[in-house]
């Protein structure tokens, strides 16, 4: 009985300090830990953890962990964690996903933590967006900024004598010629088919929804008609969006489809000889999507926590910690200081990607709550559309979905 004892409370000590994440205590030293739970791995994963490390030796008060997670599932993990009050104090995500916890008040506002050298890094364009939340709070540091590009297979668009597209009529012309050679093989496809249908939307001059009055706006004839392009490519075998992994850079790869829009990092994982070009215009306006990726802090009321998770924002934020990170992730910065530093200048020089950005155009959303729900809206949309459902009823399903999911806060 009393081993018996002794295996329950070792059961119990474990099964306790896994689901404390959002209740570390001090450690022997008397520092206030702090978490942040990430998916990065390789140079990212080493980049990220030497820079906690440095943090948590420049000082005495706080200790920073770096706990990986998996890459599928995570924002729900995040999410349920949070919301359990066991979760990370940090993560590096977009304002999109910061949106999810507005409402529920599970977010610091970092302008009341960082120092005010860190919020003077800030261009007005990134403080537009890390403000543009629901309560007007700011609750997420974007840190590095990136952008879809196009990417072609080189050796196949020379065999057939295509060029780059720079419109969208372009691009199905250069899929029929791929499918007309090789049957077995995708024209195209969107690593992100909610950026495509964002991509799509934009490019027509409508909206997708009204800030101020969360009025949907994209449900239009010119908006249709994108629509019916994506439909009809995919079902004709032109386009394709089945991934065989996490992303078709993967496909790409493996020679399945002739050319993909993707992140502009996603250079360097390229393993066949490939061309780059901006993502296809058409519309009545050009635009392409931004997305700034930032540090979110989480608030389980405890302040000590918020501190020790701003003071290490901080010093991550800082130009030539970030510029490190940049070159790590192959992320453009968003930060003019970090720009100025050598380390960077020299990353840029030598990055090809980033003249494709088309930055001049690239736009944001606000990070309110009608957008997550237009994310996941939209994603449905184009599955169903790409699957051969009725365009029109799709839309009007989407435009459904998002009204009530904002009639039920």
């Amino acid at each position: 009985m009393k081993k018996l004892l002794t295996v329950l409370l070792a059961l119990a000590l474990v099964l306790g300090l896994a689901a404390c994440g959002g209740q570390k205590p001090a450690d022997q030293g008397g520092k206030t830990t702090v978490t942040i739970w990430h998916t990065y791995t390789e140079g990212q994963k080493e980049y990220l953890e030497k820079a906690i490390a440095d943090f948590n030796a420049s000082q005495e008060e706080y200790e920073v962990v770096a706990e990986s997670q998996p890459y599928d599932g995570f924002t729900d993990k995040v999410y349920q964690a949070v919301m359990a009050g066991n979760g990370p104090d940090m993560i590096i995500h977009y304002a999109s996903e910061a949106a999810k916890y507005v409402a529920d008040e599970k977010l610091a506002n970092l302008e009341e933590y960082l120092s005010a050298d860190t919020l003077a890094l800030m261009t007005e364009s990134t403080k537009a967006e890390a403000t543009s939340f629901a309560d007007g709070h700011m609750h997420i540091l974007p840190i590095v900024s990136s952008g879809p590009i196009l990417f072609y297979n080189q050796e196949l668009y020379d065999e057939l004598g295509l060029k780059a597209p720079t419109t969208w009529d372009e691009l199905l012309e250069n899929c029929r010629v791929v499918k007309e050679k090789y049957p077995e093989k995708f024209g195209f496809a969107f690593d992100s088919e909610i950026d495509g249908a964002q991509t799509l939307i934009m490019q027509t001059g409508n909206k997708l929804f009204d800030p101020a009055t969360n009025e949907i706006l994209f449900n239009t004839p010119e908006v249709a008609a994108q629509m019916q392009m994506y439909k009809d490519a995919v079902q004709s075998g032109l386009f394709t969006n089945a991934k065989t992994g996490n992303y078709f850079s993967e496909d790409f790869n493996a020679g399945l489809i002739a050319a993909y829009i993707g992140s502009a990092a996603g250079a360097p994982y390229l393993q066949i000889p490939y061309g780059m070009g901006p993502v296809p215009q058409g519309g009545k306006v050009e635009w392409v999507p931004a997305w700034n990726r930032g540090v979110i802090v989480f608030n389980y009321g405890d302040e000590n926590r918020v501190k020790a998770a701003a003071a290490f924002t901080d010093y991550f934020a800082t130009p030539e910690i970030n510029a490190g990170w940049c070159v790590a992730c192959n992320y453009p910065a968003t930060f003019p200081a970090t720009m100025e530093t050598q380390v960077y200048k020299d990353f840029v020089a030598g990055n090809e990607s980033f003249t494709y950005l088309n930055a001049e155009h690239a736009g944001a959303f606000p990070a309110v709550t009608a957008q997550a729900y237009i994310r996941t809206a939209l994603q449905t949309l184009m599955s169903s559309v790409a699957g051969g459902a009725d365009v029109q009823e799709s839309m009007d399903a989407a435009v459904t979905f998002i009204q009530e999911e904002l009639a039920n806060e």
